[in-house]
């Protein structure tokens, strides 16, 4: 067979895995305010419950376990410092009817577990994110209680057609929230690990660390990633281990990434890399020369911004987009694993 030949059915073949991806998207996906459609078997058990794996956390603002009956996030109102925990509503997602209930009255007035919806809750008030629930077992959160850098959150900007919540970034305010767990707590002999997760990346005019950590006394260790380096052609950089891995950056632009809805699996095993983007493979790098690190005491995780050396002594900003969910693994996924995950997660999102 001719290269050209194969390389034409190569082409097929993905355009008929994106219009099948872009089909189930739209029978399944919820609108907002219209009749709730059964999606297929696969999709309505929740994705934490369909692969033996532990996350090390699990953010979102879709409930992800069933066995998960917790909250999906705190938030306070820009009025008068009210905080409420928010519940998943009748259809296992957050929304102007999900219930919450008053954690902080703030200046309110309001009772202390009293409970009311977002919408009555939020009148007309900007709403920020002070602790991103862990849907895991470990009770991970995600924690904000600098209200300078807290993320707003927003209903209807995420989903085929805007139908979900997310949180937003915005990367000179160093928006973020941390999950207070050293590196070796989180990550497999602090270097393995796997992140799914959903982002919309906004183009920035500078620095854009996105999640994870660098080190204090070494910057080059980082386990991180800047989803766009606007000085350097907005490629997205994976660290995950040292600044000098090879081939650590591919190009993630208006054309392929910017303002979209995009779905990201990032694989870090002892030796190899592996990213994709809504399904397709970006890098896929063997035989790492990092094969383990040593951290320094007090390392964190930051979904929003890169903790560590990035943040306080470089005093680079953050992400910029939105984020309605991330969840972080111990291990390296297998790829039968990961797909699982990875092919949930377009679907439901609706990531083209």
């Amino acid at each position: 067979m001719f290269i050209w030949q194969q390389a034409l059915i190569n082409i097929m073949k993905k355009n008929l895995v994106l219009l099948f991806i872009l089909l189930q998207t739209l029978v399944y996906s919820q609108v907002v305010g219209t009749p709730y459609i059964t999606p297929p078997v696969e999709m309505q058990r929740l994705i934490l419950d369909q692969v033996s794996v532990t996350p090390s956390f699990a953010f979102s603002t879709r409930k992800l376990r069933t066995d998960y009956l917790g909250f999906a996030i705190r938030l306070r109102r820009s009025t008068d410092n009210a905080q409420v925990d928010v519940s998943f509503d009748t259809n296992g997602v957050v929304s102007d009817i999900s219930v919450v209930k008053i954690a902080v009255s703030g200046t309110s007035g309001l009772a202390v577990n009293s409970t009311q919806t977002i919408a009555s809750f939020r009148s007309g008030a900007t709403l920020y994110v002070t602790i991103w629930y862990d849907q895991g077992t470990n009770g991970y959160h995600g924690v904000q209680t600098n209200t300078a850098r807290q993320p707003v959150f927003s209903l209807g900007v995420a989903g085929l057609t805007n139908q979900y919540a997310s949180l937003v970034f915005t990367g000179t305010s160093k928006h973020n929230v941390t999950v207070n767990q050293t590196l070796p707590v989180l990550l497999g002999n602090g270097l393995r690990g796997s992140v799914m997760m959903i982002a919309k990346i906004q183009a920035g005019v500078s620095t854009n660390n996105s999640f994870g950590y660098s080190d204090v006394s070494d910057n080059n260790k980082r386990w991180s990633a800047h989803m766009n380096w606007p000085s350097d052609n907005n490629y997205t950089y994976t660290d995950f281990g040292s600044s000098s891995d090879v081939s650590r950056n591919f190009l993630n632009d208006a054309t392929v990434g910017f303002n979209k809805l995009k779905q990201y699996t990032m694989i870090r095993s002892t030796t190899n890399k592996t990213v994709k983007m809504s399904g397709i493979t970006r890098q896929n790098n063997i035989a790492l020369g990092v094969q383990s690190v040593t951290w320094s005491a007090g390392s964190t995780f930051g979904v929003g911004l890169t903790t560590g050396a990035l943040d306080t002594s470089f005093n680079q900003n953050g992400f910029t987009g939105n984020i309605p969910e991330f969840i972080l693994f111990p291990e390296a996924l297998s790829i039968s694993q990961y797909s699982v995950f990875e092919n949930n997660q377009i679907v439901f999102w609706g990531c083209y």
